[in-house]
């Protein structure tokens, strides 16, 4: 050392054991990346090694992350599908149920039109506010509650028209209402929107589904002119009603009063009108209230049915046909509420979750706040929300099934990941002994081969992870087996931090606990056994393979039964059926590949003994003698019969789910094409109509529904 340097002294505290805790601490951090570098390097030079490593981690990755991406996906795709299929974003009604003399509500139609314009001066979220006359307030939130079922909307009685008898055949029973939500009302409503409804976004989203050539959706002048009427067109094809028809009358109910059955307070001797009980365990009267002198001015096709809070595809009118006593006495018993539309421009489509985040504050603050000089006070019913929630329910049993399919391909992954690992660190005996030999510790060693399977496993996490967030919009396009067609939807689904650090934590959680396993009990070898080319190995407990195989023929036995006749089968217990029914294919599947895959480890032996002794195939039985050890083939085998079981289900599973799609739509429709004639035509003048639009090797069949008409004696 030169003159005027410092000379280096090594002190007690530069040596490990002696260091403190913070020292190490930064000293490891200061190693970390040179090396995680020479990780990397190390584990590009015995790639090879590391293929098996990098499939099992990137097979799982991308499982895992394509189920998570795959449900959020759908959310959005849902989502933004069931946003087109319902008009009305809000229903923003009284605080509480009106009470005479109370403050907080009014039953002028006037003030409530001034609540409608301050909620549109104060809320740039809302860009269309309209008065409607229909269903009662709920005044609570969620779907899950009594008051929810308890809200009526105005039930249709009656349409009378002199010159067209065939109203007085409708009826307007709406029994699909029993399967498209809860008990609420089995009967059409009518509903009565203000003058705005027919201007500007409510247009917009209204005239939708106006059919062409049976009228539009009017303007406000004309609506008020004319006093018109927008029936579905399922009401006025059983009325054979046509548009400018004049309707002399229309007759709804409204409720004054209600109580439960057990209560019974609601009875013929204290209503003036209609004692009905309902299925919903609730007794009603209702009052009938009359419209006379409307003109049909549109017919339009009927909304899925969808969220409940409002009536499903009701008849339209504007509640200028009724007088101001009328119209507060329906507001005097709660049959009022402001329909609103959100800028959905402004609301979050990236996930359900954030939708409902942003969907829950607007709410709030149009709660917090008193209107117009009446401090009318409000309730706010979120439309939005609510389809919300039924999208988590059915998207939540979609994603049981997919959890399902995901546990026997992470388990492959595994085995993979297993497999690899043991050929790697098979390959690194004389490698490892080396190390032993010129001083390295179990615990450096096993630091060593952790790091490199750390590094790799990190590249295949990241590959797979990428790969499933850029597949799952062709997944979520895809129409039948491996047929896809790009929808109306934009969908880019994008995982969360948790949901991305959950993927991580799982893939390469895996790997390491299983690596560390298998690299402390092989680094444990003393140093002549890693010379070795083999090792003591204990023997698998085959006695578990055939317990789950036998279980799993247990429940195809139970199943085969009930297919055949057999009321109960093997079990006749219930819960125990159930057991068989979820854990019977999953232990049939791995028991199986498990008891295959011994079989399979006899191939090069099997082999042999078919090949070895023809003189042609000599070089096979040399060749088959140096094939590996019985594990690896076993392991091997495994894995190939666990893939080709997966991929076999795949496609099982996609062609016969085109196969139901198909089956279901013809029996939901009949037909490829519904042709409703307004004018006579016969069968072979619409078969040559359609021939001018299909191609020439497509023939088409007709199938003629007529209607009947039947006459009461």
């Amino acid at each position: 050392m030169s003159d005027g340097e410092e000379e280096l002294q090594l002190e007690a505290s530069d040596f490990a054991p002696t260091k403190s805790l913070a020292k190490r601490i930064m000293h490891k951090v200061t190693e970390t990346p040179s090396q995680l570098r020479l990780a990397g390097m190390s584990a590009w030079r015995g790639k090879e090694r590391g293929l098996a490593v990098i499939a099992g981690v990137f097979l799982a990755s991308l499982v895992i992350t394509t189920v998570l991406a795959y449900g959020v996906g759908l959310s959005q795709l849902f989502f933004e599908e069931s946003l087109s299929g319902e008009p009305f974003d809000a229903k923003i009604e009284y605080a509480r149920t009106p009470v005479e003399n109370a403050s907080g509500w009014s039953n002028n139609t006037s003030t409530m039109l001034g609540v409608c314009d301050e909620l549109m001066d104060e809320f740039s979220e809302f860009n269309d506010c309209t008065l409607v006359l229909g269903r009662q307030g709920i005044h609570s939130g969620g779907f899950f509650n009594q008051e929810f079922i308890v809200a009526q909307p105005l039930e249709m009685m009656a349409i009378t028209d002199d010159a067209n008898p065939y109203w007085s055949n409708v009826t307007f029973d709406y029994p699909e209402l029993a399967d498209g939500g809860p008990p609420i009302s089995s009967t059409r409503s009518v509903r009565f929107l203000g003058p705005e409804a027919f201007d500007g976004e409510f247009a917009a989203r209204l005239s939708e589904n106006i059919i062409a050539g049976l009228g539009e959706w009017p303007t406000p002048e004309n609506m008020s002119a004319q006093r018109g009427v927008i029936l579905p067109s399922t009401i006025a094809s059983e009325a054979k009603a046509n548009v400018g028809d004049v309707l002399d009358s229309l007759t709804f109910a409204y409720v004054v009063d209600e109580s439960t059955l057990l209560e019974a307070t609601v009875n013929n001797e204290n209503c003036d009108g209609e004692v009905t009980p309902e299925q919903n365990e609730m007794v009603y009267c209702r009052m009938a209230m009359t419209a006379e002198n409307l003109t049909v001015v549109g017919v339009y096709e009927p909304w899925d049915l969808g969220n409940p809070t409002l009536g499903p595809n009701p008849i339209f009118t504007t509640w200028e046909v009724l007088e101001e006593p009328q119209r507060a006495a329906l507001m005097d018993n709660d049959h009022m509420y402001l329909g609103v539309t959100i800028d959905r421009g402004q609301l979050p489509t990236t996930s359900t979750a954030d939708a409902a985040e942003w969907l829950e504050d607007l709410g709030t603050r149009v709660q917090d706040g008193n209107y117009t000089d009446e401090g009318v006070e409000l309730y706010y019913t979120d439309i939005v929300s609510g389809t919300i929630t039924f999208l988590n329910i059915f998207l939540g049993l979609i994603q049981i099934f997919d959890y399902i399919i995901m546990i026997p391909i992470v388990i492959l992954s595994i085995a993979v990941l297993i497999y690899g690992l043991v050929l790697s660190l098979e390959q690194r005996r004389r490698e490892v002994s080396i190390h032993r030999v010129i001083g390295a510790d179990g615990s450096s060693l096993q630091s060593m081969v952790l790091l490199e399977l750390f590094v790799m496993s990190s590249v295949a996490w990241l590959a797979g992870y990428l790969l499933a967030l850029l597949a799952v919009p062709i997944v979520l396009s895809a129409v039948g087996f491996m047929e896809f067609r790009t929808g109306d939807f934009d969908v880019t689904p994008t995982l969360s931090v948790g949901s991305t650090i959950f993927t991580a934590v799982t893939t390469l959680g895996l790997a390491m606990i299983f690596g560390r396993s298998r690299a402390r009990d092989f680094i444990a070898l003393e140093i002549e056994e890693g010379v070795r080319n083999t090792s003591a190995k204990s023997e698998p407990k085959r006695w578990l393979h055939w317990l789950a195989f036998l279980f799993g023929m247990l429940a195809v036995g139970d199943t085969w039964l009930e297919m055949n006749g057999s009321e109960d089968g093997i079990v006749s217990n219930f819960f125990i059926e159930g057991l068989l029914g979820i854990i019977g294919p999953f232990a049939l599947w791995i028991g199986g590949a498990l008891l295959l895959g011994r079989i399979g480890a006899k191939g090069p032996q099997i082999m042999q003994l078919i090949f070895g002794r023809t003189p042609l195939l000599n070089d096979v039985k040399r060749g088959l003698k140096g094939s590996g050890s019985a594990e690896s083939v076993n392991r091997l085998a495994v894995i190939m019969l666990l893939t080709l079981s997966i991929v076999t289900l795949a496609a099982v599973q996609g062609y016969t789910g085109t196969l139901v799609d198909e089956k279901t739509v013809d029996a939901t429709v009949g037909s490829d094409l519904q042709i409703t004639l307004e004018q006579g035509y016969s069968e072979a003048e619409v078969l040559n109509l359609v021939s001018t639009f299909t191609e020439a090797d497509m023939a088409a069949v007709a199938t003629t529904v007529p209607s009947l008409f039947l006459e009461d004696a």
